[in-house]
């Protein structure tokens, strides 16, 4: 047998590049349509987040609740994340995208290997992981790119609702904004003004006891320097009101307050002369009557034992009249002090009273303009401090993107190198048909034979 040399393995496939081009042509055409055939079923838009905040690691909420992660596909933020992207407009049902999205947590290899050594050596090991892969199964609904639209909405609406639900974002109702002028007296308006204020200064004292050093980038505050105006506020401006309305007696209706006050002392003065009436009625009785301060009760042998007698009718009277005498005192001081300023109130003119209520309006409009300049910034700051504190427990670290389970390029790469060997197969089995397929030869009676050919 004749040793066949590379040269002529060389020409072989040579002679037979066309078909072995058009073999594995051919397979890299079959190849790909299987592929795209059965590449939807296999794709999947993937996106990783990571949590980050006190209490994770422990597996709990920052409220001290047991973690959930299935929080991100709860109705509520499916439905929210549908109604952002429009897709709850095509039909795309909420039910439909939470069966189709599948959420792995990512545990390192690190905790893997010591949680199996644990485990070996009988213990116990607890890992609570911070990492979760978040994997949508590609709807046939829709395309890849409103997937992936829509797996970004999904995790920036759960961002939110965890935000929500734990960040405590507490803001400050402006109360003075809201207030009805019209229905109040100047005496009333700076009580609530001053009630606010103070509320807000306890709010914000708290704040200040949770991070004294936080300072709003957007507003340029800390909670401390919000305490102090409210503070000038209180002090300067709101003082400054009071004093007006107080030391005036300054009303929005002066003939009926003036009334008032005069109701005020006739029936204060039935009291007077009622609690005066008692307490000399008591003195009286007290006078007819002896103090005594012991009883005599008989013991067993009949002997009088000398008891003492702390509650004696003697002791009630004069209980009755020195309460009764205080109480008098007391309604005659708010007597001489309705009287004063019903005096007061008779003897300010009109003019003087209607200048009074101009500065006093004048005074509360600026009040109020700066309180609420102050609400609101003290709000911004206060959701800045918020979004600082828990704007990151939440973190996307990779964008979503499609992810197929079929490794498209490796099956192209796979059907070009099938192609190649079933091509260089099919030469050499034609060259060797070829070598082996018998030629006639001429016998001497004019027949033909078969004869293998030789090379």
């Amino acid at each position: 047998m004749e040793e066949i040399s590379l040269r002529e393995i060389l020409e072989v496939i040579w002679k037979g590049k066309w078909l072995i081009a058009l073999i594995t042509i051919a397979a890299l055409i079959l190849t790909g349509i299987g592929t795209y055939i059965m590449l939807p079923g296999t794709q999947n838009i993937v996106a990783i987040i990571e949590l980050n905040y006190p209490g994770i690691e422990m597996g709990l909420n920052p409220d001290g609740s047991k973690f959930d992660i299935r929080q991100l596909k709860s109705p509520y933020v499916i439905e929210k994340a549908l109604k952002e992207t429009g897709l709850n407009a095509v039909g795309i049902k909420p039910d439909e995208v939470r069966r189709n999205i599948d959420i792995i947590a990512i545990i390192p290899n690190d905790v893997a290997q010591r949680a199996e050594t644990a485990i070996k050596q009988g213990n116990s090991y607890a890992y609570y992981p911070s990492e979760f892969k978040i994997v949508y199964k590609v709807n046939k609904a829709f395309s890849y790119n409103q997937g992936i639209a829509l797996v970004e909405t999904i995790i920036d609406e759960y961002q939110k609702y965890f935000y929500s639900l734990y960040s405590g974002v507490e803001v400050i109702e402006n109360t003075i904004g809201q207030l009805n002028y019209d229905e109040y007296d100047y005496y009333d308006i700076v009580q609530v003004i001053s009630t606010q204020i103070e509320g807000i200064q306890e709010f914000l004292q708290t704040k200040i006891e949770e991070d004294n050093s936080f300072r709003s980038a957007e507003t340029g505050h800390t909670f401390a320097d919000l305490n102090r105006s409210f503070e000038i506020l209180k002090t300067v401006n709101t003082s400054k009101l009071e004093s007006l309305v107080n030391s005036n007696t300054l009303t929005k209706d002066r003939h009926k307050l003036i009334k008032d006050y005069q109701y005020k002392v006739k029936r204060m003065e039935l009291e007077y002369a009622k609690k005066q009436s008692e307490a000399e009625e008591a003195i009286k009785l007290m006078e007819q009557y002896k103090r005594e301060d012991f009883v005599l009760v008989p013991d067993s042998q009949g002997n009088e034992l000398r008891l003492e007698n702390p509650q004696s009718y003697y002791n009630i009277l004069a209980e009755t009249a020195i309460t009764a005498s205080v109480e008098a005192a007391n309604l005659k001081h708010e007597i001489d002090y309705y009287r004063n300023e019903a005096s007061r109130l008779i003897a300010v003119s009109e003019a003087a009273n209607t200048q009074l209520i101009e500065e006093a309006n004048k005074m509360i409009d600026e009040i109020k303009t700066k309180i609420e300049s102050l609400i609101s910034i003290t709000n911004k700051t206060i959701e800045d401090y918020y979004a600082y504190r828990y704007g990151t427990s939440i973190r996307q670290v990779t964008p979503a993107q499609v992810v197929t389970g079929m490794k498209v390029l490796l099956n192209l790469v796979i059907a070009v190198v099938i192609g190649l060997m079933i091509g260089v197969f099919v030469v050499f089995m034609r060259h060797y048909w070829k070598l082996t397929e018998p030629v006639p030869k001429k016998r001497e009676n004019g027949d033909t034979e078969d004869i293998p050919q030789q090379e």
